[in-house]
């Protein structure tokens, strides 16, 4: 009796061993890789959806059938075929761009020009001639203030200018032929006398403060 319940167990075991090296090993489960359209155009980084994990990490895998063989149920996720759409970059509104103020100045107002000046500037003042004899008690006298006097020759010979010193000593200064004239820097105070060209006295000036004209004719 003992002999076939050793027998039975020695032949239970060899064929639990037969079962466990011919029965097919369980397949581990595999991940499909994410099924990326062919149209799909990678955003700019640092938009959403710029990795391709994302779109995988977004997936939800929807469980498959459950196979069962020899009581062991096995299952392979299925991914989803809906692929997250790429953003669209943002373009400005051409509405909220604001003008560029114009930098075109105002024309300013025409203003009319101004007539010309008709005045004149004052004429200077004649000197009053002196007789030609007055040349003997005429002489300098220092102290006086700046002024001018312009001579002009009205006769149709030429004439010599003089200045009487403070010796009454006669100076020569100009020699004006006719309808000439010059304008000579003096003082109040020095005599001039005009002579023609032989020396001759003519007439003598006395200087006043205001520049004057002595003519001479």
């Amino acid at each position: 009796m003992s002999h076939r319940l050793v027998l039975a167990g020695l032949a239970a075991a060899t064929l639990g061993l037969m079962l466990t090296v011919l029965w097919p090993a369980t397949e581990p489960p595999t991940v499909a890789a994410p099924n990326v359209p062919s149209d799909w155009v990678p955003p700019p980084p640092g938009s959403p959806g710029s990795n391709l994990d994302e779109i995988a990490s977004a997936d939800v895998p929807s469980p498959s059938a459950a196979s069962s063989v020899g009581g062991v149920s096995s299952s392979r996720p299925q991914l989803s075929r809906r692929a997250t759409p790429a953003p669209s970059p943002s373009r400005p509104d051409s509405s909220t761009v604001p003008a560029t103020p114009s930098t075109r100045p105002n024309p300013s107002p025409s203003r009319p020009a101004k007539p010309p000046s008709t005045t004149r500037p004052p004429q200077p003042e004649h000197l009053t001639p002196l007789p030609a004899w007055r040349e003997r008690g005429l002489r300098s006298v220092s102290g006086g203030s700046e002024t001018s006097i312009e001579f002009v020759n009205h006769r149709s010979r030429s004439v010599i200018v003089y200045w009487l010193d403070h010796h009454g000593q006669r100076r020569q200064y100009a020699v004006l032929h006719p309808s000439e004239s010059y304008r000579q820097h003096t003082y109040v105070g020095h005599p001039w006398v005009v002579t023609d060209r032989r020396g001759r006295a003519l007439v003598c000036f006395e200087p006043k403060r205001t520049p004057a004209r002595a003519v001479i004719g």
